[in-house]
């Protein structure tokens, strides 16, 4: 049995500690809950395969992301009697015009040959998309995705603490000097990843995300919509979605929701559901890690610090395999991912 030290209690740390305790070993989490974690801020959309990075590293890794979720909740909740908020209700990918959607219905259907877990892709009508959102307007072409999904990032979290507790690991709420704990260091501090380590270099941006309430109520549940440029819309109850996001290029760790931002999501929102009356019922604010190239860093900082950090926008789909797929590396396992792909420092 080896003895592991986490320092970050985002997804990417909650992962690999559940892995590793999972596997039998030693493990300690210490998180001091910092506003603006990613993970807890996120709205969890889990569809990668309508993207068009073409960065492949990143594809293989969200990818097997979306593909590990379904084995990796149902074992999560039935072992912890905890709900995720993961749904696979599909997604309503809209586009600007019908020559984009049918340019993007075939290329998103190529994909289906390597990953079977999308199910089907269509075109949609405006009947068909009233059926899955009656109040969705119909002003913008879309295309399903069937194995589109959603998931809620702190219920998720909370999860994963009780699974780390089950299989013997701690989660202690405190700040910790790496030097004066035990084992192999995994730090995965998200946006504070410079505190520690110099490379790889961290930025982050603060992600705005807004939630509101739609009159009348639409049936329960309906997919997630991914909008015109960056914009998504996911359900969070039967009349209530989150939509965003803005994106923020800063140094600050100022997590306070800007009334402009509030004001440019809600005409977003407007857009659309133009049929109905919205009422804004809160802000979430998040601030998100990148490295270089926009791609997880999964690797060495010194004899001691493995570094995972760097998820973006991914890291509710990457970040339970990413747990998976380090617990293995670290303890002498085959993984499924090259894990040396994303060590480029």
């Amino acid at each position: 049995m080896h003895t592991f030290t986490v320092i970050g209690g985002g997804i990417a740390g909650a992962s690999t500690a559940y892995h590793l305790a999972k596997l039998g070993h030693g493990v300690t989490v210490y998180d001091r809950f910092d506003e603006g974690q990613a993970t807890s801020a996120s709205a969890g959309i889990i569809c990668p395969w309508t993207s068009q990075r073409r960065n492949k590293k990143w594809y293989r890794l969200v990818h097997e992301g979306a593909r590990y979720y379904p084995s990796f909740i149902d074992d999560l909740e039935r072992l912890t009697e905890r709900q995720t908020g993961y749904s696979k209700n599909g997604a309503i990918c809209m586009f600007k015009d019908k020559h984009i959607q049918q340019l993007a219905f075939e290329r998103i259907s190529k994909k289906k040959e390597t990953a079977p877990e999308m199910g089907e892709v269509k075109m949609l009508s405006d009947v068909d998309q009233r059926s899955l959102n009656p109040f969705l307007t119909s002003s913008y072409p879309s295309v399903f995705v069937e194995g589109g999904a959603q998931i809620n990032g702190q219920q998720l979290l909370t999860a994963l603490r009780e699974g780390i507790s089950h299989y013997g690991g701690k989660w202690i709420q405190k700040e910790v000097d790496p030097e004066k704990v035990e084992g192999i260091v995994i730090y995965a501090a998200g946006a504070w990843g410079r505190e520690l380590v110099r490379e790889p270099r961290i930025q982050h941006q603060k992600a705005e995300l807004l939630h509101i309430e739609v009159t009348p109520a639409t049936h329960h549940p309906t997919p997630v919509v991914m909008g015109l440029g960056p914009m998504y819309i996911v359900p969070t109850g039967a009349n209530t979605y989150a939509i965003g996001t803005t994106h923020e290029d800063t140094e600050s760790f100022d997590v306070q929701s800007s009334e402009e931002s509030k004001k440019y999501l809600l005409e977003e929102a407007k857009k659309y559901f133009p049929d109905s009356s919205l009422a804004i019922k809160g802000m979430s604010v998040g601030l998100r890690p990148f490295t270089r190239d926009s791609l997880p860093y999964l690797g060495w900082a010194t004899d001691n610090i493995f570094v995972i950090n760097g998820l973006g926008s991914s890291g509710l789909t990457a970040g339970p395999v990413i747990g998976r797929e380090v617990a293995a590396y670290l303890t002498n396992q085959a993984t499924a991912i090259q894990i040396e792909d994303y060590a480029y420092i």
